[in-house]
């Protein structure tokens, strides 16, 4: 269906329209409306889905001043339409009379000097002025009125008439202006959409106005935000909706206003303000804002999204493994300890299980949803320490990233931050992180301004740092800091009970990588691991399991493959504890658990002497020599 419609107030003009379609190639609408009728049925056309209304004249202009919102073009009257009219009103009279619009008039006037005779002419600038324009051509004694049809109309018979037309030239040229207006609407309308799309669906609240202050644009989010009325915005001055807008005073000014916190309608927003110019002319301002405490939300959102780095716990209760009265009681402190944010301090062996007693204790806090930041104090090397935690600006030292960097005390913001090794900090960082600490602020290196942060810190260390405090190697003051809340976690040498467990959570755990078919450790096998002292705690004791499961020839590890993963730890703890009970018999026993354990690792290495000698850590003339007791 065409979008394009040819109102035409006579009957003469509808052949011309439609033979004007044809010539086109457009299937156009064409309809003959009386004047009176042309605005209720342009109305309906548009309601219709027309986008351009064709027509002429006074029934044209009728239309446009009808208010309709789709466009109106006016059929024109060329040069070659006013002579071809004037020829044809000679013919029936010579005093010739004509009554239109000033510029249809000058025409007439260029005619006139041309053809060698005068025209009455009478400049009609409103449909008002038709009939007296009319009856003062009539009482100039003329013997032809030419006019367009509302003119026509207004003569009853006492002079003749001629119907000024367009030809079909005109109608042609009406067509063509309106396809390219009817493109020209399409790409404003189609972009008038894209943009409205945006404000609509942009979290950010947008408001327009123009030099005055009035309101002219303002997107749902904008009044959701200020808690604005839907339908009382647009049109309304600026200044008696909002108190503190100061989109006046950024009109006046012409200078922008950027990030700038306020409280508007009881709302804390962070905002921006800019003038809008044209031809270094300011007529407008636009603002943009955002509510502030959701801005926070959404920081806090993508803070605890970085997953790449590393800033989520990984461990639950379900990792806890232990029912040893000791290390129940460290349990059950981490469980109370979760409940607030005081700093925790986790002391203990190396290999003891820290770091998961930390994830534990932010995985049931308040703070979980929050981001879980861990660093290893000691792995950070001392000059690069400071700036990691606190981060820095650009230009803030040679080789500084461009744009700067976010410490990751910032990183942990309304989360946990967990500082393992904590006794290896340095004089000058213990300082700051006790600033951090008391006023919950950071400062990044190179920069003026401070930051406040919602952290909360968990500390630990295999350190005394009761020595470390009375050297001087470890603040007194930071110490009373961190140690609020204390978690003394017991070595696995106490906790022997919990072994057996251990080692089949550990067995479960690492099926799915060795991928063989293993159930647990016979009564020797497990024997000996219980008597072990195990130095490196929970993190030996998982090594040693997954060498067991890789050396194992069956299902159930024994004593020899223990001997064998345990290497010359294992034999020289025997031996030790041998020589403990029966001294005098010392070197008679060292030798024979020595060629005990030899004799187990070379029947698990089918008797390769050069395998067994790396697996013991001797060479292969020390080895024929045990074997054969010299």
């Amino acid at each position: 269906m065409s979008r394009i419609a040819i109102l035409s107030p006579i009957d003469e003009m509808i052949p011309v329209a439609k033979e004007a379609c044809r010539k086109t190639g457009e299937n156009l609408i064409v309809k003959k409306v009386n004047f009176d009728e042309a605005a209720s049925t342009a109305r309906e056309l548009e309601q219709a889905g027309i986008e351009v209304i064709i027509s002429r004249g006074m029934a044209g202009i009728k239309i446009i001043e009808s208010g309709i919102e789709i466009p109106v073009v006016q059929i024109p009257i060329t040069g070659y339409d006013l002579l071809r009219t004037i020829m044809e009103a000679r013919k029936l009279g010579e005093n010739i009379g004509i009554a239109d619009t000033p510029d249809i008039l000058q025409g007439v006037e260029t005619i006139e000097k041309t053809l060698g005779f005068t025209i009455e002419k009478y400049p009609v600038h409103s449909l008002s002025e038709v009939e007296a324009g009319v009856n003062s051509l009539i009482g100039r004694n003329i013997d032809v009125l030419i006019g367009k049809s509302v003119y026509v109309s207004e003569v009853r018979g006492c002079v003749q008439t001629v119907i000024l037309s367009s030809g079909i030239e005109s109608l042609i040229q009406a067509i063509n202006e309106a396809k390219t207006l009817l493109e020209v609407r399409r790409a404003e309308v189609k972009r008038t959409k894209q943009l409205q799309a945006i404000l609509d669906f942009i979290a950010d609240g947008v408001m327009a106005v123009d030099g005055e202050g009035t309101i002219t644009v303002c997107n749902p989010s904008a009044r959701k935000i200020l808690n604005l009325p839907e339908d009382e915005v647009i049109g309304k001055n600026i200044d008696h909706l909002l108190i503190n807008s100061r989109m006046k005073k950024v009109i006046s000014s012409g200078k922008e206003e950027l990030n700038r916190i306020q409280e508007e309608n009881g709302v804390k927003i962070i905002a921006n303000r800019i003038p809008i110019r044209h031809e270094n002319k300011v007529f407008g301002a636009v603002c943009t804002f955002q509510e502030l405490q959701k801005l926070q939300q959404q920081e806090q959102e993508i803070r605890k999204k970085l997953l790449h780095r590393g800033h989520i716990t990984k461990y639950e209760l379900s990792n806890i493994v232990g029912k040893s009265t000791s290390y129940q009681q460290a349990i059950e402190k981490v469980k109370k300890y979760s409940k607030v944010d005081s700093t925790v301090l986790l002391t203990g062996e190396t290999g003891v299980g820290k770091e998961v007693f930390a994830h534990l204790i932010h995985s049931l806090s308040k703070r979980s949803e929050g981001p879980f930041v861990a660093v290893n104090c000691a792995a950070i090397p001392k000059n690069l320490l400071e700036s990691e935690l606190f981060g820095y600006v650009e230009g803030a030292f040679t080789g500084a990233r461009k744009g700067g960097k976010t410490g990751l005390f910032e990183l942990a913001h309304q989360g946990t931050i967990f500082l393992d090794e904590i006794g290896e900090l340095a004089e000058p960082v213990q300082a700051q992180l006790l600033r951090v600490l008391q006023e919950g602020e950071v400062m990044r290196l190179g920069d003026e301004r401070v930051i406040p942060i919602n952290i909360r810190v968990i500390a630990a260390s295999n350190r005394d740092f009761d020595q470390m405090v009375e050297e001087g190697k470890f603040r007194a003051d930071l110490y009373y800091r961190l140690n609020i809340l204390d978690i003394q976690i017991p070595p696995l040498r106490q906790r022997v009970e919990d072994i057996p467990l251990l080692c089949s959570h550990f067995i479960d755990e690492l099926l799915p990588n060795i991928q063989k078919e293993m159930l647990k450790f016979d009564e020797e096998a497990m024997e000996m691991m219980q008597s072990y002292h195990w130095p490196g705690n929970i993190r030996q004791l998982r090594n040693i399991v997954e060498r067991c499961m890789i050396l194992s020839q069956g299902k159930v590890i024994d004593k020899g493959t223990v001997l064998m993963a345990g290497g010359k730890d294992f034999v020289s703890q025997k031996s030790q504890k041998s020589a403990d009970i029966d001294a005098p018999m010392e070197n008679g026993r060292l030798k024979e658990y020595e060629r005990e354990y030899i004799v187990e690792v070379l029947k698990k290495v089918n008797g390769n002497k050069t395998e067994a000698a790396k697996i013991l850590g001797i060479g292969r003339t020390t080895l024929w020599r045990k074997i054969n007791n010299q």
